[in-house]
């Protein structure tokens, strides 16, 4: 995912999922050495590996019981809950519980998840040729209102997600993956026209995908929400996401835009086909736009209602104390699928290599991380430019990448006079309308000039940062672009590398503006490899980035966590999403 859909980043270094939550406090709140950020997933384990034969029910939570109301308070407010477009990690979180997908995350009592199937009997079946992807679905499913659910209710549904004139913002994959994505603009423009990249059999209850070209990772694709089925006699357009129709635990008793989500049990979900999710609570009510420190502080007491209460706003500042100390088992923290280069894109066709290498050295992570009020619940030094969790991925060391996070502004001098480079101009933008952005700045531009460099910092309202650092005539040659970090919409490196690094990206939308052909055709040759094979090699060219093209100076991955009340039990977070799997979670 974009970072624009799952990340509200400071130019700072500070950042708040929008569904999981950060410190985006501006005390930094976390002065003493055990309040660090931590890198304790140096060794995390790969997660979301494929689980094609799973079958559900799924298991019960040791000692769970059922009944009573989970109540979420949270800051952020869902955006669009539109089951076909919806592209953010607190939406997709909420409609876990009510849309089921062809292909679903199970997260395991070990907090690792596999890949299962979910409305579809298998993980798919590609065609020898890898450019059709068939899936079959389980017998039985229905709606909420008892009907059966059909093959061209998927269909639809993907479909629907072309509508992007009438719905922006969603993801965008289908364009790139399906035959004829190219040119097709959704149902209600073009209601006559028949999409060659979709086939529908209702009568033995197959989808099939036709691609434009190979895509190995498909499976991990599927289990967004567009692949759920919307019947297209209950499509309301774009008041859909008022009222969507529920195929999985939940469904929808009251929803308020902007406010509240109350989901009550769906009595027409069949549990046994379902690997993934229980139904434990009666309730579940979402209240939004709430105020995170308030929350944090009232659901850590848990005196009444707030003892069954969660919030996946991260770990406020005014908590830190209890959250490390006797209040520590009120709390769940895990990996996100984020990776953090905050203001630390370089421009690779601006900037030589030998002064983006200096910058490196020189660049103050751990300072910046400090300051900001980042604490070892939002953040885990990193270096390399995936997330760790990725199946089969390692991190391996890049040669000229510093191991520790300070800063060695001496050394980066002397790579600058041995380059005959000293004095190079750094240009970036920074948020000049908030007190963690400038306190960043602060430490940012006298560590750089402490190296050699001279620097030339711009600083603009927060308002206009996102469209000074996409502007392809931007006069800066750092921080452009995806300047703040990537989250990965599944974990492969097909979702991480072309997305950011490919030539073909138009200036300032990926990561240093990178003109590589030659990395361009390693990245398509991998993707190309079965998916059980892919994993070491893009270690590999992780690596090689990092040292041959150092299009960013990697800061740390990104971390999930969430707070809940006494009463709440197996809150877990998603390493996929850095948000709380609520599937198995029961209050009592």
């Amino acid at each position: 995912m974009r970072w624009t859909k799952v990340l509200a980043f400071t130019a700072a270094g500070a950042f708040a999922l929008t569904a999981c939550g950060g410190n985006d406090n501006d005390s930094t709140g976390n002065g003493s050495p055990g309040n660090q950020p931590t890198n304790e997933f140096a060794k995390v384990p790969a997660s979301a590996a494929l689980q094609p034969d799973a079958k559900g029910p799924a298991a019960v939570p040791a000692g769970a019981k059922k009944g009573g109301t989970l109540t979420l308070n949270a800051q952020s407010v869902p955006e669009n809950t539109d089951p076909s477009t919806q592209y953010f990690q607190d939406t997709a979180m909420i409609l876990r519980l009510t849309t089921r997908t062809l292909t679903q995350y199970k997260v395991q009592p070990d907090g690792k998840s596999v890949l299962v199937p979910d409305l579809a009997t298998n993980l798919g079946e590609q065609s020898k040729d890898g450019l059709t992807w068939k899936f079959t679905l389980k017998k039985g499913l229905k709606y909420e209102d008892g009907t059966p659910i059909k093959a061209s209710d998927i269909e639809y549904s993907v479909l629907r997600s072309f509508a992007t004139e009438e719905m922006p913002g969603g993801p965008t994959y289908q364009m790139e993956y399906l035959k004829g994505g190219d040119t097709y603009k959704g149902p209600w423009k073009q209601p006559n026209v028949k999409f060659p990249g979709i086939e529908s059999d209702d009568a033995n209850g197959v989808i099939t995908f036709h691609l434009a070209k190979k895509v190995q990772d498909f499976p991990y694709f599927a289990s967004f929400t567009m692949f759920g089925g919307i019947p297209k006699a209950k499509d309301t357009k774009t008041n859909y996401q008022l009222k969507w129709v529920s195929t999985g635990p939940y469904k929808i008793q009251k929803y308020v835009k902007g406010s509240s989500l109350t989901l009550v049990k769906n009595t027409n979900w069949d549990a046994a086909s379902d690997p993934a999710r229980s139904q434990l609570p009666d309730t579940v009510q979402f209240n939004f736009g709430k105020d995170a420190a308030a929350t944090a502080k009232a659901i850590m007491a848990s005196n009444g209602p707030d003892a069954t209460s969660l919030t996946y706003d991260g770990v406020d500042a005014s908590v830190l104390k209890d959250a490390t100390g006797a209040k520590k088992n009120q709390v769940a923290s895990g990996p996100s699928p984020c990776v953090s280069w905050t203001s630390a894109s370089l421009d690779t066709q601006k900037i030589p290599l030998e002064v983006r290498r200096a910058i490196q050295v020189a660049w103050p992570t751990r300072a910046l991380m400090q300051a900001t009020g980042l604490s070892q619940f939002d953040a885990a030094p990193g270096g390399s430019i995936s997330a760790p969790q990725v199946p089969g991925f390692q991190d391996l060391k890049a040669e000229g990448q510093p191991v520790t996070a300070v800063g060695d502004p001496a050394k980066a001098k002397q790579m600058l006079q041995k380059a005959g480079k000293l004095g190079f101009t750094l240009s970036y933008y920074y948020t000049n309308d908030k007190e963690s952005t400038k306190k960043a700045q602060a430490i940012r531009q006298p560590a750089l000039e402490k190296a050699g460099f001279t620097v030339k910092a711009i600083g603009v309202p927060g308002s206009q940062l996102r469209a000074k650092i996409k502007d392809p005539e931007a006069p800066t040659n750092m921080g452009n672009g995806v300047g703040t970090g990537w989250c990965y919409d599944w974990p492969a490196g097909a979702s991480i590398y072309p997305a950011i690094f490919s030539s073909k990206l138009a200036p300032n939308t990926g990561v240093g503006n990178v003109k590589d052909p030659a990395l361009d055709k390693e990245m398509a040759d991998i993707a190309a490899l079965p998916i059980e094979q892919q994993g070491p090699k893009w270690s590999a060219l992780d690596k090689k980035i990092r040292e041959e093209i150092v299009p960013a100076v990697v800061m740390y991955a990104g971390k999930g966590s969430a707070i809940f009340g006494t009463k709440v039990h197996n809150v877990k977070i998603d390493p996929n999403a850095g948000v709380p799997d609520l599937a198995n979670i029961w209050v009592g």
